[in-house]
């Protein structure tokens, strides 16, 4: 009898979370920052907004949406480039009006977002604050003083809802970290310097904020991580990278990303696969598969396009002019300070390799008006190998689908395509090609 008691009540509790899943919620108010034909109402997925339903916007600016939620959690509301966080438990009525600076909550509300719209209103300072027209000497002040009351903000800032509470306290946490960091990476007339910084940039990657992902919860949780990403080559040169992250879905996502932005031929797919299958979740694993899908087969074991290009002396040359070797192929432009870091370890390897029969030509894609400034700076700098100018628009970015640089490309003795994108100097992996090759 006591077994059937705690199934029947474990069956009663799973039937009332059902119910409550259910619940309708309604979102009203007026739209008056910009005239919209429709509103979108959007889902949090992975760290960013996804379209779950529209609404109407009426001739008097008002808008309504009815709707089931699946989960509670975070949504947003607005257009894919201008939305406002609210949070949706179910069984809710949610009265908020979008303005041209933000959204205002009235009429009837939920505590939730009522303690989401007290955060929203005291972060807005620093919103403002973060804008182009301050200096670093006005703003870094001022943050210092921000930060200092923020553990007092968070004591006021309850809603009597435990979960919620835990991720208003993070959002509060990952806000001030998003406008502090946005303000160094806005393009401004004075940069300060590393030793101007004031000392709460020290604490910016704490080990405890990447240590689970509710960042992903949030509807800026993917470009906020992004951003935590892009901060550690503020940080350090090296940069820490992903491994920042000791949550592995975070640290997937990151891969993801970097993977989304660079791969351009199958193969790379199969790489990362291979490297990362055991760390990435299987959401992570089906996403990279469909981008996999528009990447280019690959062109390894085919006949290379010949390419014929001047050096810094007028002379023509080509690669044909090359066969019996391994050839290197650099692509790169002045103004790329990334391709100007490999060439340190560029030379070594080169050094390393100069009694073999491998070639490493330099291939720049400077724009024609720029050709005379790209003579000089090999010159004043000294690069060493062959340098030849291709030009923006060249044959060879457009054979080799080239859209960004540094981009490296090996081809074999025989004037075949070995690989249309060669992992850097940087990686051990490129030396390990060429004396594959060079032992053919």
């Amino acid at each position: 009898m006591k077994k059937e008691r705690v199934l029947l009540l474990l069956l009663f509790l799973c039937v009332n979370m059902v119910v409550f899943a259910q619940k309708q919620t309604t979102l009203e108010g007026i739209v008056k920052y910009k005239k919209l034909p429709k509103i979108s109402l959007f889902s949090v997925e992975n760290g960013r907004v996804k379209e779950c339903t529209t609404a109407t916007v009426e001739q008097d600016g008002s808008y309504r949406f009815t709707f089931v939620p699946e989960k509670p959690g975070f949504y947003a509301l607005g257009d894919k480039k201008k939305n406002f966080p609210v949070y949706v438990k179910g069984g809710d009525k949610i009265q908020i009006d979008l303005l041209e600076q933000g959204a205002r909550l009235t009429g009837k509300n939920t505590r939730e977002n009522k303690a989401l719209y007290q955060w929203e209103k005291y972060v807005n300072d620093l919103r403002v604050m973060t804008g182009r027209g301050m200096t670093y000497k006005e703003f870094f002040p001022w943050l210092t003083r921000f930060v200092t009351k923020i553990d007092s903000v968070k004591k006021t800032i309850r809603s009597g809802n435990s979960r919620f509470d835990k991720l208003i306290h993070k959002k509060i946490d990952y806000d001030v970290d998003y406008y502090a960091m946005m303000f160094l990476m806005t393009p401004r007339v004075v940069h300060p310097q590393r030793s101007d910084w004031p000392a709460y940039y020290d604490t910016i990657l704490s080990e405890e904020k990447f240590s689970s992902d509710d960042l992903l919860l949030f509807p800026t949780g993917f470009d906020l991580l992004i951003m935590y990403y892009n901060f550690t080559y503020r940080i350090d040169s090296n940069g820490q990278g992903e491994k920042i992250f000791s949550n592995d879905r975070l640290r997937g996502e990151v891969l993801l990303y970097m993977f989304s932005i660079s791969a351009k031929y199958y193969p790379e797919y199969e790489t990362f696969m291979k490297e990362n299958e055991g760390l990435l979740t299987e959401d992570q694993k089906e996403r990279a598969k469909q981008m996999a899908t528009k990447l280019y087969p690959s062109l390894a074991g085919q006949p290379a396009r010949n390419f014929m290009y001047p050096d810094v002396n007028g002379k023509k040359v080509s690669l044909s002019d090359f066969k019996g070797k391994v050839v290197v192929v650099d692509v790169w432009t002045t103004t790329c300070g990334a391709c100007l870091a490999q060439y340190v370890y560029l030379k070594k390897l080169e050094e390393e390799l100069q009694d073999k029969d491998v070639v490493f030509i330099g291939i720049s894609l400077d724009k024609e008006k720029d050709r005379q400034k790209w003579i000089d700076f090999v010159k004043e700098k000294n690069l060493e190998g062959i340098q030849l100018h291709a030009g923006a628009q060249s044959q060879f970015a457009e054979d080799y689908h080239i859209v960004g640089v540094p981009r490296f490309v090996v081809f074999d003795k025989k004037g075949c395509v070995v690989m249309e994108e060669a992992p850097r100097p940087t990686d051990p992996r490129l030396k390990k090609i060429i004396e594959s090759e060079l032992q053919k």
